[in-house]
């Protein structure tokens, strides 16, 4: 039996009850209730073995203890619990649940401590630094840091960490918040995480991976349920690899994909709202080549009236084919929320940060119900709008660095894996100073489904598409949108500079500061209510 199938048996076998003490006397006042805490809810155990005490509270006069492992043993005197762990002789982790009972039938009380016995070395993914997102392997035993909010101990940029502390307080435990493949799979199986994380004493999360690839978001919790912080495990064997374009060491694939391959709904990755570090899912849809109109040398139509509406029709019905949110929900126990969801109005900093981290499977739109009455295409904050303190608020410019190439920094907000950050101003080009669009068809190829950067590195990005700022996701296989960490804002809008590709005539017309329309590509901007893709560069300034 495999490391992996042995940790999620466990899990499903350890609450079984086994060998049971006999009750000892504890005094304490008698509520109309039973009642049982420990002093700690988990611990972790070297694979030497070693003792671990637990302090139990209860206020009935009997209480006993069932254990299904073998592998341990346990003593009780007044009120303390002290677990002997045997020495792991074997490759795999393995964990037992202690089940405390306080009374006796019906008025019981039940508190269980979570003991994980390493076997195998575990995988430290923070070593080399903390980050939002983590890349992990399949069937391994892995841990992360669950005290430090992403990059924080390194950010003292961002006007998050003027309200906030870097450092996770309060932390209870740990869970699975989703897991998903791009196979349509809904499930919360074993299959991407195997078993429940454990929260341990030493501040970590430990958890087991399985033999399936796929992303998943791991959360820390209070005690009341409320989500304190969360991180994205990108759980990949692939190898990742890296080429240099303008003076950067880029990623060849965005974060979360599973492979490069053209034509494979695994290459999209995640999407992210700009500043934003929790990932949403893109379209699982099968990418779909759309038919083209046709132009003449000056870019007018060389179609029948007829032959324009069959192919318009074709394409409108591609679109309905490939344009669909994703539905994958882990098992249901929380929902995603793309559609049509405003985000709260926020007129301080850190404008809506707690509430999206509170919130990692909610989409923020951007809402029209305001006094200026007109649309602010941001999560973070209102734009223009006074402060009581009649202080003109703007979305803070820094959440992803906000840097030019060269001065770049990983901020407490940043998606990407340790040693990588968001792409700073600059990196696929330079962008004009008045952020007009630019046409740049000449250092990209289109190629089937994505374009290829012919002009930087040689890499291909997918046309992903991209969620608006209402949540509804659009033009996949058609377009494709890579966010910068450069950010501005002007009345009414909350932008970022982007790499924003397009071909075919999607934007015939709209543009017209394009010299033409079909098959182009252009640095623009975009709202920072979109959902977009993010393609990781190694830190310039890596700073520990």
């Amino acid at each position: 039996m495999n490391k992996i199938l042995t940790y999620t048996t466990i899990l499903l076998l350890v609450t079984v009850v086994g060998c049971t003490n006999e009750p000892t006397e504890v005094i304490y006042p008698n509520p109309d209730y039973a009642n049982v805490e420990l002093s700690s809810g988990s611990a972790v155990v070297e694979r030497e073995g070693g003792v671990k005490e637990i302090f139990v509270s209860i206020n009935r006069d009997k209480w006993a203890v069932e254990c299904e492992a073998d592998w341990l043993e346990f003593s009780i005197e007044d009120n303390s619990l002290k677990l002997f762990v045997d020495e792991n002789e074997t490759t795999e982790s393995r964990l037992a649940v202690v089940t405390i009972v306080a009374g006796e039938a019906p008025d019981t009380a039940v508190a269980r401590f979570k003991l994980l016995q390493l076997g195998d070395e575990v995988v430290d993914l923070s070593a080399e630094a903390t980050a939002n997102c983590y890349i992990a392997h399949t069937q391994s035993v892995v841990k992360l840091r669950a005290d430090i909010k992403g990059n924080g101990k390194r950010d003292g940029r961002s006007r998050y960490m003027s309200a906030y502390s870097a450092h996770i307080e309060g932390a209870s435990y740990a869970e699975v918040v989703w897991e998903a493949t791009y196979d349509g799979d809904k499930t919360r199986s074993t299959a991407i995480i195997s078993g429940a994380p454990l929260y341990a004493e030493d501040g970590y999360i430990y958890l087991a991976t399985g033999a399936i690839e796929g992303n998943a978001l791991v959360a820390i919790c209070s005690g009341s349920g409320e989500i304190l912080w969360s991180w994205h495990l990108w759980v990949t064997d692939a190898e990742i690899k890296h080429s240099t374009a303008n003076d950067l060491e880029w990623m060849d694939r965005n974060i979360g994909a599973l492979t490069t391959e053209m034509g494979d709904i695994s290459n999209r990755g995640m999407l992210y709202q700009w500043g934003r570090k929790e990932p949403f899912l893109p379209s699982p849809a099968e990418y779909v080549a759309m038919p083209t109109h046709s132009y003449d040398e000056n870019y007018d139509l060389t179609e029948t009236e007829e032959e324009y509406n069959r192919i318009q029709a074709e394409i409108e019905a591609n679109r309905i084919k490939v344009n669909i949110n994703n539905p994958q929900t882990g098992d249901g126990e929380y929902e995603w929320e793309y559609v049509g969801y405003p985000a709260p109005v926020a007129l301080n900093a850190p404008g809506n940060i707690t509430y999206a981290v509170e919130h990692p499977t909610t989409f923020l739109g951007c809402r029209t119900d305001i006094a200026i009455g007109e649309y602010v295409f941001d999560w973070y904050m209102q734009q223009d709008l006074m402060n009581t303190s009649g202080v003109m608020m703007q979305s803070d410019s820094q959440l992803w660095g906000d840097a030019e190439k060269g001065t770049e920094y990983k901020t407490i907000f940043d998606p990407c894996p340790p040693g990588y950050c968001v792409p700073p101003r600059g990196a696929f080009g330079e962008i004009p100073v008045e952020y007009a669009c630019s046409y740049v068809s000449d250092e990209w190829t289109k190629e089937e489904y994505g374009w290829r950067w012919t002009g930087g590195n040689g890499d291909f990005f997918p046309a992903v598409g991209n969620y608006d700022v209402s949540g509804l996701m659009g033009e996949t296989s058609e377009r494709m949108l890579y966010w910068t960490a450069e950010s501005f804002g002007t009345s009414g809008f909350g932008k970022a500079a982007t790499l924003f590709v397009a071909f075919n005539d999607v934007y015939y017309g709209i543009y017209p500061l394009l010299e033409e329309s079909v098959e182009s590509s252009w640095y623009s901007y975009g709202a920072r209510a979109y959902g977009a893709s993010v393609r990781c560069v190694r830190e310039q300034n890596n700073i520990k």
